[in-house]
């Protein structure tokens, strides 16, 4: 299943892999192989994280600045939501809905892409945003189901969204068993375990890296732990664009979409403008 391409996709990869290219220090001559490589994948119909796949395994191991180029901005990010994180949580507890004050703050705090080719919000633009309404908006059903679920599991996306994905755990009230699982690998600034402990996830869940070096969470590449936590969630959170793209199509009733709209080719699956929030099902009986 999962997201097909559109024709945006072949743009921002070339936009992307272009930025990254020059942080890892590499020449044209890389970017042109990793480019043919993903349109070649593209071209296919595969999705645009497995599409990117294969070019970022390569870039891992051509770049001249090490495996994981947004490191920097990833510690920034996850300090800069940790200095506001008592701020928020004691704004929360006081407000009439704590978990869903705080599933609206991890949803907006998806803005925090570098592979989105727009400027990043401040640490004060980011809480203004906060407050917005979500475009589409599920929560208090979803918040309804989690009274009745045992197992838990988060699939996380960025890091300083890490922060705020930590803070719902918290104000969740969810007695049953949590699992937050990260990259495999670093993918731009895609969170990884130490991403994830930075934040102090581990204080909330049981931490699992993805088995796959996908922007996203394949179910068919799932092995081991990963997919035993897979499969045995009552719920699921899938956030950001990639795992939306990754499991468009599943027809899961167990996984809510939280992330915001970045793209053309996200707008016209979901039928929601760019810069609008979303947390909700994508299923058929829903859509």
């Amino acid at each position: 299943m999962g997201l097909k391409p559109g024709e945006e996709c072949f743009s921002c990869f070339r936009r992307g892999f272009s930025e990254y290219t020059r942080r890892s220090g590499l020449s044209r001559e890389y970017l042109e192989r990793y480019l043919a490589s993903v349109y070649s994948e593209l071209e296919k119909g595969m999705t645009p994280p497995l599409a990117g796949s294969e070019a970022w395994r390569w870039l891992r191991k051509d770049s001249l600045q090490g495996t994981d180029i947004y490191s920097e901005e990833k510690a920034f990010f996850t300090k800069e939501m940790l200095s506001v994180y008592g701020i928020l949580r004691n704004e929360f507890l006081n407000s009439e809905n704590p978990p869903e004050k705080a599933l609206a703050a991890s949803t907006w705090c998806n803005l925090l892409d570098v592979g989105q080719g727009k400027p990043l919000p401040s640490k004060k633009e980011l809480m203004e945003v906060f407050a917005k309404q979500l475009a589409a908006d599920e929560r208090s059903l979803f918040l309804g189901l989690l009274e009745k679920a045992e197992t838990l599991l988060i699939l996380g996306d960025n890091a300083g969204e890490t922060v705020m994905d930590r803070l719902f755990l918290e104000l969740s009230g969810f007695r049953g068993k949590r699992y937050y699982m990260t990259r495999q690998k670093p993918v731009m600034n895609d969170a990884v375990i130490s991403d994830a402990e930075q934040a102090g996830l581990h204080l909330e869940a049981e931490l699992v890296s993805g088995s796959t070096d996908a922007p996203s969470v394949l179910p068919e590449q799932l092995k081991g732990k990963a997919l035993d936590v897979f499969n045995c969630a009552d719920l699921i959170i899938a956030k950001g664009q990639g795992n939306f793209e990754g499991l468009f199509g599943l027809n899961d009733s167990r996984i809510f979409h939280s992330f915001v709209v970045k793209c053309p080719v996200i707008s016209r699956a979901t039928g929601l403008s760019e810069g609008h929030g979303v947390f909700s099902r994508f299923t058929e009986e829903e859509n």
